[in-house]
């Protein structure tokens, strides 16, 4: 801990104050970092301080906080991720390499915060070499090589003389602020990093053209450049012009370039600096030479070291995982329970050692490239391979080394037999762990699967010759047999096209040996036969159960052996349901459209009824209302228990009743629809309507052959009919061409 004088930490006290620190009255803040070590990173993410200590330091604002900054930050490779604590936030800005944490929060949880952030790198061609880590306050940047604190105070058109007074003016817990001087590379590189724009820096030649000087802080007096830009650096110091600077040009104003700030133009030599006027490029304020603000730099001026920050290093290394080349690495062994293995790596030879991780396995000579593995059994066993590459960097990974039986791939067979049609074998060797079989058949493989140690092989019809072989694979371990050949029996296999339906069912028999035949003679067990090679038969079921039929075959070939085959119930026919239904009433009329469906149906358990008009039933017996006329077909189809079914259909009509015409109709009526007489109805067809209006005396006043034109009260002559009633006589037919005839009265009202 730093020891700071009673009226420095009086000073102090009172600037944490204003910062945003409660802290009690005695206590001094401390950011500090015993390790200064380096810590390796090799592949995997690293913490940057696990070890950080905080102390009185209480953060009781949100916009306040703390930071990481990574010193000389290679953006698009470095990158600090963190591991979040309570509620702070957390931003990192990949611009300048520094993750910053936020919000109101205790000395110990920022003590946390800060030892859970960790450091990884992004590109897959990492430039080696040690990363510097700055641990402060969000307030200011923090080098540790100049043990200086930093600021970018952005304010636009300010100029290099208000800046200068406007950087004294400020105070880092009691260190004095001045316009940065840079010293060095590492300085002017890390002050780059963290501006946002033209950023003047303390240094100018308003007392002799051409010997530029640091005019502020420490260093204030001391020159380190003679000349414009083919000048050079005075007594070892640095500087870091643009090219083609300075130039001391004269503005339109009158006014030279004596001032520095930092360029930031595009094309400009990076990090570099530039000559201005006071005032900048006072008019483009838009351009790149527009003041943005000024660099302050805290330290130097007073005798004073604050321990508000800290510094970590990183030790990247340029490091590979060491990968074993597995194209050349042997990991399975058949038959052995002890090998000396050679472990090959791809392009590198690391410091191996190999660890068994079960007790089981013991490893000899473990620390070279050629251990020796024994297992007191059979199985997959993970060892431990720990390896340390040529950056010495250590990796641990697992390998799996698998030590198996060896099996033989033997199997039952008598080659001297002679087989039927089914072809039996079985495994007669030994294994000891689970077994992949592989069967072949005529050299194509039949069948394969685990544990499938015995199978059945149909060796067919044709008159080939046949061979069986086996592949036995034992965890990997493997063992063929070579094809043995296979003797078999005359044999004949019948195939059948439709063995079951609902009666009548019509099957196709085919029929193949492996041997020409001289004659056949089938039995279809229903008292018929047949002596064709490949007949067709049909089976009938007239009885309400199922019937199954028993067939066989008998074969005769040339050279008089004979061979029956025999297949019970092949054939399995199922009875039919008969269907059958009546409707009442058989004339049916819009007026009571209602129907009762009877259902006589023969050996049926469900049925489904179609009424012809999209609707449906599956009642045995039901009632069924039309809504509209029409002809329908209504179809009824039956089923048994076997899924067997019959259909019936028959056809029923709804037709028209009547017409009910109005009584009475005014031709000044105020609805448009009883402003005229007019008779229609659905069902009715225009072909053959004819309707007649007739007077008193007999006469017809008016007719129409169309239902879409009534009596609007009009004689022939086109003058209006005296109020008073008329006699209408109407003949039309309905949709299904039956003719119909009415007559009544209406009254004409005005």
């Amino acid at each position: 801990m730093i020891n700071i004088k009673p009226v420095f930490l009086c000073l102090l006290l009172w600037f944490l104050g204003s910062a945003g620190f409660v802290m009690g009255q005695t206590e001094v803040p401390v950011i500090e970092n015993t390790d200064t070590d380096p810590i390796v990173y090799c592949s995997d993410s690293v913490y940057v301080a696990p070890n950080i200590s905080i102390e009185n330091i209480q953060i009781d604002a949100d916009d306040k906080g703390m930071q990481v900054s990574i010193v000389n930050y290679e953006q698009g490779e470095d990158r600090l991720g963190f591991e979040p604590i309570g509620s702070l936030k957390y931003n990192w800005r990949s611009s300048n390499g520094t993750l910053e944490i936020n919000g109101a929060a205790t000395d110990e949880e920022y003590q946390e915060a800060i030892s859970k952030v960790y450091y990884y790198n992004e590109s897959g061609t990492r430039n080696a070499g040690i990363r510097e880590f700055a641990i402060s306050l969000l307030d200011a940047d923090y080098l540790p090589h100049t043990k200086h604190f930093y600021q970018f105070i952005s304010d636009r058109g300010i100029r290099w003389t208000e800046a200068k007074i406007a950087a004294e003016n400020l105070t880092y817990y009691g260190l004095q602020g001045y316009l940065a001087t840079v010293m060095s590379s590492v300085e002017n590189d890390f002050i780059y990093s963290k501006i946002d724009g033209v950023g003047w820096i303390g240094a100018n030649d308003t007392q002799t053209s051409g010997k530029w000087i640091w005019a502020t802080g420490p260093e204030a007096g001391t020159q380190f450049w003679q000349g414009t830009a083919n000048g050079t650096t005075v007594g070892g110091n640095y500087a870091n012009w643009n090219n083609g600077e300075p130039n001391n040009l004269r503005k339109t104003w009158g006014d030279y370039e004596n001032y520095a700030h930092m360029v930031v133009a595009p094309g400009s030599k990076p990090k570099s600096w530039n000559d201005l006027s006071d005032e900048g490029d006072r008019d483009e304020p838009d351009g790149y030479y527009y003041p943005q603000g000024y660099v302050v730099e805290y330290g130097g001026m007073e005798n004073i070291t604050l321990q508000l920050s800290a510094t970590a290093y990183i030790e990247v290394r340029e490091s590979h995982r060491p990968e074993l080349d597995y194209s050349q690495v042997q990991t399975l062994f058949c038959g052995t329970t002890s090998e000396t293995v050679s472990l090959i790596f791809k392009n590198s030879t690391p410091q191996v050692e190999l660890i068994p991780l079960d007790s089981k396995v013991s490893v000899s000579d473990g620390l070279t490239l050629q251990p020796k593995i024994s297992v007191r059994e059979y199985g997959k066993y993970e060892l431990l391979l720990n390896t340390i590459d040529n950056a010495g960097c250590p990796y641990s990974d697992t390998v799996v080394f698998e030590f198996h039986n060896q099996p033989e791939a033997i199997f039952d067979l008598d080659t001297n037999e002679c087989y039927g049609y089914n072809l039996q074998l079985a495994y007669i060797g030994t294994t000891i762990e689970e077994t992949q079989y592989t069967w072949y058949y005529n050299n194509d493989e039949f069948e394969s699967g685990i544990g499938l140690d015995s199978i059945t092989i149909p060796l067919g019809f044709d008159d080939s010759q046949r061979s069986v072989a086996l592949k036995v694979n034992e965890q990997g371990c493997v063992a063929s047999s070579a094809p043995r050949e296979v003797k078999v029996k005359p044999d004949i296999i019948v195939s059948v096209v439709n063995t079951e339906g609902c009666s009548p069912v019509k099957t196709n028999f085919l029929v193949s040996t492996n041997k020409p035949a001289e004659s056949y003679l089938w039995d279809f067990s229903d008292g018929n036969t047949s002596t064709a090679q490949s007949p067709v038969h049909t089976f009938l079921n007239p009885e309400d159960v199922q019937n199954n039929f028993d067939i066989s075959l008998t074969v005769l070939d040339i050279n008089g052996c004979e061979n029956t085959a025999i297949y019970d119930s092949l054939i399995k026919v199922y009875p039919v349901p008969t269907a059958g239904f009546d409707f009442y009433p058989e004339e049916i009329l819009i007026t009571d459209p209602e129907v009762s469906f009877s259902n006589s149906n023969h050996a049926a358990i469900s049925y489904f009824w179609d009424f012809g008009d999209s609707t449906f039933a599956a009642e045995k017996d039901p009632l069924h209302r039309y809504s509209s006329m029409g002809i329908y077909n209504v179809s009824l189809e039956v089923a048994n228990s076997f899924n067997c079914t019959d259909t019936i259909v028959k056809q029923l009509s709804v037709a028209f009743d009547k017409l009910n015409p109005p009584t009475a109709f005014s031709p000044n009526a105020n609805i448009e629809e009883d402003r005229e007489f007019r008779l229609y109805a659905e069902g009715v067809v225009n072909e053959g309507y004819n309707l007649l209006i007739f007077n008193r005396w007999g006469e017809v006043i008016f007719e129409s052959q169309s239902q879409e034109k009534g009596w609007d009260g009009k004689m022939r002559n086109g003058n209006y009919a005296p109020s008073g009633v008329y006699t209408w006589v109407l003949e039309y037919n309905d949709f299904r061409g039956v003719t119909h005839k009415q007559k009544g009265n209406v009254t004409l009202l005005f």
